[in-house]
């Protein structure tokens, strides 16, 4: 019996952008070798009809996430996770105010909040799973950021799950989100 199955759920999840990105360097590399199939060409362009209420979800999914396991579960936030969070919540916000007002241009908001989140989500990862790293907290009743409160299928905690919709956002603003 899964402990936490919101947490395994949101875990699961995060294993299934791992894979369809690496589905999609693949189909990447393949296409630049002249390979291309119709069925993947048809899904692309249904993501770039999409890509902002996708990524509005992954946001919404990575704030309702964090919230949970810090309200509801207890898990205290470490202060690499604050600042996570200061980079993910505004998103929530900003892609529903892009399709509430039919913007486009969403993109050049978004992509700079990512590019300042996912460097701190990577080396918070490296502090939890990584050794050579370490981290205590800012004071004795801090929380260091090296706690992990889950870890599932052998790579995936809070970290990577915030790095994972980052990583997924961006790569689908950088995409897909030209005008």
């Amino acid at each position: 019996m899964v402990e936490q199955p919101v947490v395994y759920a949101l875990a699961a999840g995060a294993a299934a952008i791992h894979a369809s990105l690496l589905a999609a360097v693949s189909y990447f590399a393949a296409s630049r070798a002249g390979y291309r199939v119709a069925a993947v060409e048809r899904l692309k362009s249904r993501i770039a009809g999409h890509w902002r209420e996708l990524s509005l979800v992954l946001a919404t999914l990575a704030t309702g996430g964090s919230l949970y396991m810090s309200q509801v579960l207890g898990w205290t936030p470490c202060k690499l996770c604050w600042y996570i969070r200061i980079a993910i919540y505004p998103l929530v916000v900003l892609f529903a105010t892009a399709l509430f007002l039919d913007r486009q241009d969403v993109r050049e908001y978004v992509i700079p909040l990512l590019l300042v989140g996912i460097p701190i989500s990577a080396y918070h990862y490296a502090i939890q799973r990584i050794d050579q790293f370490t981290s205590a907290g800012c004071s004795v009743l801090a929380v260091s950021c090296s706690t992990e409160y889950t870890f599932h299928f052998g790579y995936i905690n809070i970290s990577m799950l915030s790095l994972t919709a980052q990583l997924a956002i961006l790569v689908l603003a950088w995409r897909f989100g030209r005008n």
